[in-house]
């Protein structure tokens, strides 16, 4: 079978394409920091279950006033899967969430836990195994605790 030199160069060029832009879409090494975890009080002003990823914004009291965060994850069907349903979260609830930071002083983190203290309702979205953080039993360690260190959010 001969294949003309077009045909091959098209090859290498989608060859060399497809990685950047899977890269592209899956950035959460490139937008959040692994090793800054931290924790965040707040109350939930709404809830995006969507594909292809989900966000759940909070409103957090810090020292310099009310900063509204950005909680990014996955679809709804793997939430679903992890016990994070449409009807779990609703607008007003106060949650405590961790996760990782997102980088650039984005207010932003890609999310691992979610604790509702009022009714000790917990679900760990995170990307490695459920390490027993954010529940009534404590924070956890490695947790960066911002707005209990009086950090600016």
């Amino acid at each position: 079978m001969h294949r003309s030199k077009s045909f091959f160069k098209t090859v290498a060029l989608l060859g060399l394409a497809v990685p950047g832009i899977v890269m592209a879409h899956h950035t959460w090494v490139v937008e959040y920091d692994r090793e800054d975890v931290i924790i965040l009080e707040g109350t939930v002003t709404e809830v995006q279950l969507t594909a292809p990823h989900s966000r759940i914004f909070f409103a957090v009291e810090g020292v310099d006033g009310t900063a509204i965060w950005a909680g990014e994850s996955w679809p709804l069907g793997a939430l679903y899967r992890r016990g994070l349903t449409n009807s779990s979260l609703s607008v007003g609830d106060v949650v405590r969430v961790t996760g990782e930071r997102a980088r650039g002083g984005r207010l932003g983190l890609h999310l691992r836990s979610i604790y509702r203290p009022a009714d000790e309702w917990r679900v760990w979205i995170g990307l490695r195994q459920d390490t027993g953080e954010n529940s009534s039993a404590g924070i956890g360690e490695g947790v960066n605790q911002v707005q209990l260190e009086d950090e600016s959010v």
